[in-house]
């Protein structure tokens, strides 16, 4: 058996991640160019979806519905906007993997790098309309600025959490021709059933366990309670459940990934 020095295998995996991470950077460059390049309504459109949505779910829930909650914009930018990050970035690259079918037979390109450019570019379309609807509102709502401070710490598990969740959707894809449309219908649901234009306070006691079992709301709550009821305690607890809720999903996708990686190329 021939022995490799452990310090070849660790300089020969750092020269495969910084390929890898080069790899993202221009496939997520191709993206931003792909949609932005001589149009403003690539950029408009991704302001403009997030806002209508954030301007009707406030003329239902806080003027028709009337939930009384206090800073109610503040509370639903801290829910709907990284749901609809998360939402969007499922439905546009479950099927990455078979519309790259073309990219992945012809070069050599780790199919995760197709995966991590995807939700990137999703990542910054979700800071852009965030940042505008963060600007207009701090005119007239107040904002903890420790917790604003902290909300970089809460999107790690949130991207994180996302992406594997991408991973093993899109490899489940691959060999269930169905798993988008399942996906569909889950997120129709999970859409009533996470708290995200009504607080956690109105699910009744007795089912309010199931909070605890829903990974969008475990992914959310950090980034929530960061802007809207920001507490020390609370929100390094909720980091804290998110960031391993992130870890559990990554386990689940890298078993799927691994079990399934290397029939990949023959059913795309």
């Amino acid at each position: 058996m021939v022995f490799i020095p452990r310090s070849i295998i660790i300089k020969v995996r750092m020269k495969a991640i910084s390929k890898n991470l080069l790899v993202i950077m221009t496939l997520t460059t191709a993206e931003l160019k792909s949609r932005y390049r001589n149009t403003w309504a690539g950029l408009l459109w991704v302001i403009i979806n997030p806002l209508m949505m954030f301007a009707v779910h406030s003329l239902i829930f806080k003027y028709i519905m009337k939930i009384d909650i206090d800073d109610y914009f503040v509370f639903l930018l801290g829910g709907l906007i990284p749901w609809i990050f998360i939402s969007s970035t499922l439905n546009m690259t479950c099927y990455s993997f078979i519309t790259s079918r073309e990219v992945l037979l012809s070069f050599q390109i780790n199919p995760l790098a197709i995966l991590g450019a995807k939700v990137i570019d999703n990542f910054i379309n979700f800071i852009i309309p965030f940042v505008f609807l963060f600007i207009i509102l701090s005119f007239t709502q107040s904002f903890n600025v420790i917790g604003v401070l902290l909300l970089p710490l809460s999107m790690i598990p949130l991207v994180l959490g996302t992406f594997f969740l991408v991973l093993s959707l899109a490899t489940l894809q691959v060999y269930f021709r169905d798993t988008q449309y399942i996906l569909g219908f889950l997120l129709s649901i999970s859409y009533f059933l996470t708290p995200i234009f009504y607080p956690e306070q109105m699910v009744p006691e007795g089912f309010r366990f199931l909070l605890n079992f829903n990974p969008f709301y475990i992914l959310i709550k950090p980034f929530q309670i960061a802007l809207w009821s920001f507490d020390m305690q609370l929100y390094f607890l909720a980091l804290f459940q998110s960031l391993f809720c992130s870890i559990i999903i990554c386990l689940i996708a890298l078993f799927i990934w691994k079990k399934r990686k290397n029939e990949l190329y023959l059913h795309i």
